[in-house]
């Protein structure tokens, strides 16, 4: 049965090779009879013919490798390739350094704790490589007598914290998710039923109204 004609027409239909048509054998006969496009349309909406999925590699792997890398994993000697500062460049080292102590002298001397003059100082002091990071600037600013106690983080660091929060709890595998989530819907459906039980037994213990009234009444007669 020749049939060379209708997988032309719905792979032309489906948008896709004529390789990937898939046609039905228990309904060649239909599909053998069907001359025209509109023919070929009723039996795609059938299910008589559809297009195959692709192949392709997987990506979950590589999803889990990255997940894990981000994480601080597999980057042992083992996984190394390229010198340090071609992993890592010199420069990118540098504005991770920078940019958080620039910011938080700016916050500041915004909020009104440094001069401008003790901010242009410091500024120098940071561009020369003073500060390792923030929590090494506000040790220094302790030890000099410029900030006095201790530095409450900015609403802007609060953010952050709570974006690296969310990002690390994101990474959590997604069968461990289940995991949880299987045991919560438990954990209700043990309370439900708790409490059905609960009801049932108050019920039972409940005297009946009726019986008693007709007690009573035998007793006056």
């Amino acid at each position: 049965m020749d049939i060379a004609n209708q997988r032309r027409m719905a792979a032309q239909l489906l948008g896709c090779g004529s390789n990937r048509v898939w046609m039905d054998t228990n309904r060649l006969e239909d599909i053998s009879e069907a001359v025209t496009r509109g023919d070929i349309r009723r039996l795609i909406v059938s299910g008589a013919i559809r297009a195959k999925q692709k192949t392709g590699q997987s990506r979950n792997i590589a999803l889990y490798r990255a997940a894990q890398k981000k994480k601080g994993r597999r980057r042992g000697a083992a996984h190394r390739q390229g010198g340090t500062e071609s992993r890592f460049g010199r420069k990118e080292r540098w504005m991770i350094r920078i940019r958080p102590i620039r910011q938080h002298l700016k916050e500041l001397r915004d909020s009104g704790a440094l001069e401008r003059s003790v901010y242009r100082q410091l500024y120098l002091q940071a561009k020369g490589g003073m500060f390792h990071n923030r929590a090494h600037l506000d040790t220094q600013l302790r030890l000099r007598g410029i900030i006095k106690g201790e530095l409450k983080p900015s609403k802007r660091a609060q953010e952050r914290r709570k974006r690296r929060r969310d990002a690390a709890r994101s990474i959590i595998q997604p069968s461990s998710l289940a995991k949880v989530e299987k045991k919560a819907r438990k954990g209700k459906r043990s309370k439900a039923k708790r409490g059905v039980k609960g009801k049932e037994e108050a019920s039972a213990t409940k005297p009946e109204s009726g019986g008693a009234g007709e007690d009573d009444a035998k007793k006056e007669v």
